[in-house]
C-alpha cells in the first residue's frame, strides 16, 4: 500500500528524463527522435509506472522517446502559464473537475481519431462523458477513486452495530445520523470525519446533493440547481453534523487541508469515517485489523465522489497524432491494469475487477471501491467535468463552509450561492 523507495528509473522520471531520453540526451540528441513529454502529480509510484509503460510504448516506436515530468505548484497556473509560452507537455495528467475549461477553451486535442472503436464499451457513461464532447474526445478517464465508510471495528463493538456490506444495504440519512450519535456518545468528542483534503475539494460534498434526488446544474450542464427543496436539504443535513457535534469544526470543506479526517479517525476522535483508498495505508500503518468498511451513505438515491484521473493532449504538442496514440496505450486495459496495480488506483474501465487487478492487499475493499464507483452520477459527472466548474467549485466551497458554520441558513445559503453561481454561468 505504501509508496516503495525511488529507485534510479524514478529519480530520472521526476527530473523530466526518461531512460531512452537520458540515453538520447547524451548522444547530444543527434538521432532526430521524437520526443513526447507527460506530466503528472508528483507520486513516485505513480511516475514511475508511467515511464515503465511509455518504455513498452518507445520499444515499438523507433525513433521515438517519452520522459514523464512533475506537474508542480497551483494546478491551474501551472498549466495556464505553459500553455500561453507554447511549452505545455504533450500529455497531462488531468482531474475530472479540472478538465472542462481547457476542453472549451481549444486547450486540448481531439482524441477521437486514435481511440480504438472497442474502447467505448469499456467504460460507463458517467466515465466515459469525463473527456466526450459533442465536438469531440478530448481526455481519456484512466482511474478513479470514490468514498465509502471506514469504521473503528471497536466503536460498532461498543455500541452494538453490524454495518452493511451491500449497496442495497447502505444507511440512509437518517440510519447514519441513528448511528453517529451513539459513536458520539463512545469516543466522548466526535462521531465522523468527511475526507476534503484541501480548499479546491469542496466538490467532494456534492455527493451528499444528488444523494437527495438534487442537482448542482440542470439537465443542460450551464444552469445552477440549487435552489431546489432537495438541494436545501441536503445543505441542511450538512449543517446538522455541526449543530449536533458530530463533526470536529476541524473538519471543513476549504480549512480542513492535508488529512484531517484520517488524523481524527486514528486519534480515536471519530469512530467513522467517509473518504476514498488513499486512507487504507494509512489506517493499517497505526490500526491494522482494527477498521472495516461500509458503503457510502445514501438516501433517496446513491452518490459517492468523483475522484480519479484522465490523459489528454495539449495544443503544445508538436506531435498531437503520436501523443494521442500514446495517450490510447496508457488506457489500454493491459496498461491501466498494470497502473492500478502498481498505485492501488480503482480502475476506470467496467471489465477490470479487484480480481484482475490483483491488489497487494485488501481486494475485498478495493472490489468495495470498485463497486462504490456504480453509483457516481452521470448528472454530476457533467457538472464536475463542465466549462465553468473550476469556478463554481470555488464558489460552492465558499458557501457550503458558511451553511456548516451556522453562519447563513440553509436557504441563505442557497440563494446566495444561486446568485454567484450564476454570476459565473452567465458572464
Amino acid at each position: 500500500m505504501r509508496a516503495p523507495d525511488i529507485g534510479r528509473r524514478q529519480i530520472l522520471a521526476v527530473a523530466g528524463i526518461s531512460m531512452t531520453g537520458a540515453l538520447a540526451a547524451c548522444s547530444g540528441g543527434a538521432t532526430g527522435a521524437t520526443h513526447l513529454r507527460l506530466s503528472s502529480w508528483n507520486i513516485p509510484v505513480d511516475l514511475d509506472s508511467y515511464q515503465a509503460i511509455a518504455d513498452e510504448f518507445v520499444a515499438d516506436h523507433p525513433g521515438t522517446s517519452v520522459s514523464v515530468e512533475v506537474t508542480t505548484g497551483s494546478f491551474h497556473q501551472w498549466f495556464i502559464t505553459r500553455l500561453a509560452a507554447d511549452l505545455a507537455p504533450d500529455i497531462i495528467r488531468i482531474t475530472p473537475q479540472q478538465i472542462g475549461r481547457y476542453a472549451a477553451n481549444g486547450s486540448l486535442v481531439d482524441l477521437t481519431g486514435a481511440v480504438p472503436k472497442d474502447y467505448r464499451k469499456d467504460w460507463s457513461d458517467p466515465f466515459w462523458a469525463i473527456g466526450q464532447r459533442e465536438n469531440g474526445l478530448f481526455g481519456i478517464f484512466q482511474h478513479t477513486d470514490n468514498f465509502i465508510t471506514f469504521y473503528d471495528r471497536e466503536v460498532m463493538d461498543t455500541i452494538g452495530v453490524e454495518p452493511p456490506q451491500r449497496l442495497e444495504d447502505a444507511w440512509t440519512w437518517e440510519q447514519f445520523l441513528e448511528i453517529a450519535e451513539e459513536i458520539k456518545k463512545a469516543t466522548g468528542r466526535y462521531a465522523f470525519s468527511y475526507g476534503w483534503s484541501g480548499a479546491d475539494t469542496a466538490y467532494r460534498w456534492m455527493p451528499l446533493i444528488y444523494q437527495n434526488g438534487g442537482t448542482f446544474l440542470g439537465d443542460d450542464g450551464l444552469t445552477p440547481s440549487m435552489d431546489s427543496d432537495e438541494a436545501i436539504e441536503a445543505l441542511a443535513f450538512g449543517r446538522s453534523w455541526y449543530e449536533k457535534g458530530l463533526v470536529s469544526p476541524s473538519n471543513m470543506s476549504k480549512s480542513g487541508g492535508g488529512h484531517v479526517d484520517h488524523d481524527l479517525f486514528l486519534t480515536g476522535q471519530v469512530g467513522m469515517a467517509l473518504t476514498n483508498p488513499e486512507a487504507i495505508a494509512a489506517f493499517d500503518e497505526t490500526m491494522k485489523g482494527q477498521w472495516g468498511t461500509a458503503p457510502m451513505i445514501r438516501n433517496s438515491g446513491e452518490a459517492s465522489d468523483l475522484g480519479g484521473n484522465a490523459l489528454a493532449v495539449t495544443r503544445s504538442s508538436k506531435n498531437p497524432e503520436l501523443a494521442a496514440e500514446l495517450v490510447a496505450y496508457l488506457t489500454s486495459r493491459d496498461a491501466i491494469q498494470e497502473f492500478c496495480h502498481n498505485g492501488n488506483w480503482i480502475p476506470s474501465r467496467t471489465s477490470l475487477d479487484a480480481e484482475s487487478i490483483e491488489y497487494a492487499d485488501h481486494t475485498d475493499v478495493m472490489q468495495q471501491f470498485i463497486d462504490q464507483g456504480s453509483t457516481i452520477p452521470l448528472s454530476m459527472v457533467k457538472a464536475q467535468s463542465g466549462e465553468f466548474f473550476s469556478s463554481l467549485n470555488a464558489v460552492f466551497g465558499d458557501y457550503l463552509d458558511l451553511c456548516l458554520l451556522g453562519e447563513l441558513t440553509p436557504q441563505e445559503t442557497s440563494a446566495q450561492m444561486m446568485e454567484a453561481m450564476l454570476s459565473v454561468t452567465q458572464r
